[in-house]
């Protein structure tokens, strides 16, 4: 999962538009969010919240299905912001690294927007997470080893930079799995002014 309830702990080389640095993603990534219970039911709301990543190089931000304003990442400064009230507010990075979670490849192929997916099972705790991830659609992990955002680099390390498409997190505590799935993939150009407290999303 990604955003609030980032992966866990809690988530491209393209021929068409965009700039890219080294052949890594840069642009925003739109994901649809579903909970439900472990009998089959649908939870929290009746039509799937969407939330926003924009990344470009060491630099992210995400939005909630409000598309305001989440968490901001500043990678040249190693700051992570948490917005409360639509208040931008300096994350202390005095937290212990989380340990990474068990991992393990499987060997499904899924295809998710033309992007060929491999798909990675983590365990961590209670929860346990299946990852679709393609290679065409990555950023360069190293940028982030310092981002304080839960689980975000491990997630990275797992993945060796690639992006999540679909994530289906099983919470065996509290009986709740959560889908988060990519329904669009758009490369662009991001400029360092899209990665202030006060710009909106494009």
């Amino acid at each position: 999962m990604l955003g609030k309830g980032l992966f866990i702990s809690a988530t491209l080389t393209v021929a068409c538009g965009g700039t890219f640095d080294k052949g890594y993603f840069g642009g925003c990534i739109v994901y649809e969010t579903e909970y439900q219970t472990a009998a089959g039911e649908t939870l929290r709301f009746a039509v799937k919240p969407k939330s926003w990543l924009y990344v470009q190089g060491n630099n992210l931000k995400f939005y909630d299905r409000k598309k305001q304003p989440e968490s901001l990442y500043l990678g040249d400064k190693n700051e992570l912001y948490r917005f409360e009230q639509k208040q931008a507010v300096l994350v202390a990075d005095t937290g212990r690294p989380m340990p990474r979670p068990a991992q393990t490849c499987l060997p499904t192929t899924v295809t998710i927007l033309g992007h060929p997916c491999q798909v990675l099972r983590l365990v961590q705790g209670s929860n346990a997470t299946l990852v679709f991830y393609s290679p065409e659609v990555r950023i360069n992990a190293a940028d982030f080893r310092h981002c304080a955002l839960p689980g975000w680099y491990a997630l990275l390390q797992a993945t060796d930079g690639a992006l999540p498409l679909r994530t289906i997190t099983v919470d065996a505590q509290h009986d709740i799995t959560a889908t988060q799935e990519a329904i669009s993939i758009e490369p662009m150009l991001l400029a360092a002014t899209d990665f202030t407290a006060t710009a909106p999303a494009r």
